[in-house]
């Protein structure tokens, strides 16, 4: 009350009601109707009434709100009553105009408090107005500075050049009076300084690394958090004194981020105090952003330029090798373009790379060699692993054939094949002197059997009859009338069982080196007759015949011979086997031999080699007969289970 009592505008409301009061009942004031005339009183009457009671009441309203109009209103109401109920002279008259001019009053102060709101909203959006532009203003001062930045550390993607840029920046934007950036090295666990200004050497020396968690930049680098300092020197958590011995007074440190990840601070100083306000931390830390992604950009390029690098060598050195190459190499397209080749695919083929560029790889081949190589492209479009070497004849640009050995391979995008690399070795030489090899192994093979062939015929001709003869002589003299000391009889009889005895074992040999029953009879009888003899020394012998029997040339009938007289030898002497099964299929293709034993059996090694080395020639001169006649030999073992021999010989 005493505060309202003391406003101003309150006096001047009760002046004006005063005056109006004094004018409105003049002519019943003494002293004061003497001076009035009955027209000044006439005219005073609908004035005052109509005009001058307005005026406080407006005034109210205007100051007071709606509320103190009314009041002004009720109050002018109750000083109009009394002239309107007991002065005038037209009492109804003057009533109703006493209730108009109340209902006026409270219109006029309905009216201006309405208006006093929308002045009063209008200044509220003025003032909101201002502070959204004062806001943006900010904002648009504020990426003016990051832009500023921005273009200064993205002018260059070299990481030196993008730290001093960056720390320019900063010493112009934040207005500081020194600036350095930190990065940290994780493998050492440390800040690093790289960028500064404002600063001495000799202050860069005593701070170029920081531990992680030491003094200030290594609590923000620890926490991730901004930290302003206000006096630097007088700090606790202060661990470098070249801070103290520069005068470094108030800092403010954000963190680098780079993919959310924090890797290095930033850190602003004045030599003198200065309270740094939240936005200007707000506006460091975006600034801090912007050099956390200047510098993963700077380490990306970094690392692209020595992937580059890499790469570039890895090309250079693949290129190298593709074209010094001994061997030559063809990358076709997946349709069988040859795309590219080296230097020896041209010293193969004869064609120059212009010439056989955009050519399909099989016009290089003809008949089954043509056929295999579209099959292998076929697979290897559809199968991304590596192939086996095959032997392929290829027809040289003078028409000549040359001998090679192919390994197709995809080219691989991701998990797709966008081409084929095919390596050909030149082996026309080798297969020609395998072939000579072939050939002469042939020969004295055939040398060989020729030599058994006489051998055998001599001891079965010359040798085998002096011992018949031998025998028969001795036997006569055993049998003679000629009386003989009973001592020299003996000694006579020892002697013809050991002519009889060597006599079988001169056959025996000759069996084995040349069988006549082989020339005479053929392979079947021959072969019955190893079953028959393995049989006499004791063990169990089957043989099955499939088929139609029919002959093989004699060279393939002596080599399957052959082979499993090695095999029935083998088991006689090593398998301890109990029995032998052997069963003899001719096919419309070929004979096919199987000879199977319950022995002891023995672990196959997986390479030829091997056999060498465990001393199992027998069976590396099986497989070198069957394949001089064409066919295959196929030997299976286990321990403690047996053995099987599959021998097949073409027609």
């Amino acid at each position: 009350m005493k505060r309202t009592l003391r406003v101003p505008h309150l006096w001047i409301i009760l002046v004006i009601m005063t005056f109006g009061a004094v004018a409105y009942y003049s002519d019943q004031i003494p002293r004061i109707q003497d001076i009035v005339t009955p027209e000044i009183i006439q005219a005073t009457r609908y004035s005052t009434y109509r005009i001058l009671s307005i005026i406080p009441v407006a005034y109210a309203a205007l100051i007071f709100q709606f509320r103190g109009g009314v009041i002004t209103a009720v109050l002018v109401s109750l000083a109009l009553l009394p002239r309107a109920l007991l002065i005038s002279p037209q009492k109804p008259e003057a009533l109703t105009e006493t209730v108009a001019f109340f209902l006026i009053a409270l219109l006029v102060s309905w009216l201006i408090d309405r208006r006093r709101h929308a002045v009063d909203r209008l200044e509220y959006a003025q003032q909101e107005l201002q502070s959204h532009v004062q806001v943006i203003e900010e904002n648009e001062k504020r990426l003016a500075i990051l832009h500023q930045i921005s273009e200064a550390i993205s002018q260059s993607l070299e990481l030196s050049q993008v730290l001093n840029s960056a720390a320019d920046g900063v010493i112009d934007v934040m207005q500081v009076d020194v600036a350095l950036i930190f990065l940290l090295d994780e493998g050492a666990g440390e800040l690093t300084l790289v960028a500064h200004r404002g600063v001495s050497e000799e202050f860069v020396q005593g701070v170029d690394r920081i531990r992680i968690g030491e003094g200030f930049n290594g609590r923000v680098a620890e926490s991730g958090e901004p930290l302003s300092v206000e006096d630097a020197s007088q700090d606790p958590r202060l661990t470098r004194i070249e801070v103290s011995k520069h005068e470094i007074r108030s800092e403010t440190i954000v963190p680098l981020k780079c993919k959310e990840k924090v890797c290095g601070t930033l850190c602003v100083a004045m030599r003198s105090h200065r309270n740094f306000q939240p936005e200007e931390v707000e506006l460091l830390t975006a600034i801090g952003n912007q050099i956390g992604v200047a510098v993963e950009n700077a380490s990306l390029y970094k690392q692209q330029q020595l992937i580059s690098q890499q790469l570039r060598l890895s090309e250079e050195r693949y290129r190298g090798l593709f074209e010094n190459a001994s061997e030559a190499i063809l990358v076709c397209a997946t349709d069988g373009r040859i795309v590219s080749t080296n230097k020896a695919c041209e010293h193969l083929t004869g064609y120059t790379p212009d010439e056989i560029s955009s050519t399909i790889i099989y016009e290089l081949f003809s008949g089954k060699s043509l056929e295999r190589l579209k099959e292998l492209f076929s697979e290897k479009l559809q199968n991304i692993t590596a192939g086996e070497t095959e032997e392929l004849s290829l027809i040289r640009k003078d028409g000549t054939e040359a001998f090679i050995q192919l390994k197709v391979s995809p080219l691989l995008r991701g998990s797709q094949v966008i081409g084929l690399q095919a390596l050909a070795r030149n082996v026309t030489e080798e297969i020609q002197l395998r072939q000579d090899m072939e050939y002469y192994i042939t020969q004295i093979t055939r040398a060989q059997e020729d030599e058994r062939l006489r051998v055998s015929r001599e001891l079965h001709d010359d040798t085998a009859q002096i011992l018949i003869s031998l025998s028969r002589g001795l036997d006569s003299i055993i049998s003679g009338e000629t009386e003989i000391p009973r001592s020299a009889l003996e000694h006579l009889r020892k002697l013809q069982g050991m002519a009889d005895l060597a006599l079988e074992e001169v056959r025996r040999f000759s069996q084995d080196l040349r069988p006549s029953i082989l020339d005479d009879l053929g392979l079947v009888p021959a072969l019955e007759g190893l079953a028959a003899d393995l049989e006499k020394q004791g063990m169990m012998t089957k043989f099955n015949i499939t088929g139609n029997q029919y002959r093989l040339a004699p060279e393939k009938e002596l080599a399957v011979f052959r082979i499993t007289q090695e095999a029935l030898n083998n088991v006689r002497k090593h398998s301890r086997a109990l029995a032998v099964e052997m069963t003899m299929d001719f096919g419309d293709d070929g004979l096919t031999l199987i000879i199977r034993d319950n022995g002891q059996g023995f672990s196959m090694p997986s390479r030829t080699s091997d056999l060498v080395l465990s001393g199992k020639l027998g069976l590396i001169g099986m497989r070198e007969r069957a394949r001089l006649n064409g066919g295959t030999l196929i030997v299976e073992s286990e321990v403690n289970v047996g053995t099987t021999v599959t021998l097949t010989v073409p027609v």
